[in-house]
């Protein structure tokens, strides 16, 4: 099972270096410098990841607890 997990972890980084890559040509080619893309692309990360969280915080909390 190990190496299926570092298999699925690799292909991970691999789509969201690709997301990175193709958001970063796409709002340069839209007249942001590098330090906005740099900016804007960290904001879309930490907003991905804070969504992450909600939707783990509420699949944590089963509808059957009493």
């Amino acid at each position: 099972m190990g190496k299926m997990n570092a298999l699925a972890l690799d292909n991970q980084s691999i789509i969201e270096n690709e997301w990175e890559i193709e958001q970063r040509a796409l709002l340069l080619s839209q007249g942001y410098t590098a330090e906005e893309v740099d900016e804007i692309i960290e904001e879309m990360i930490n907003e991905y990841q804070q969504e992450c969280a909600i939707d783990n915080a509420d699949i944590m909390e089963s509808p059957y607890e009493n």
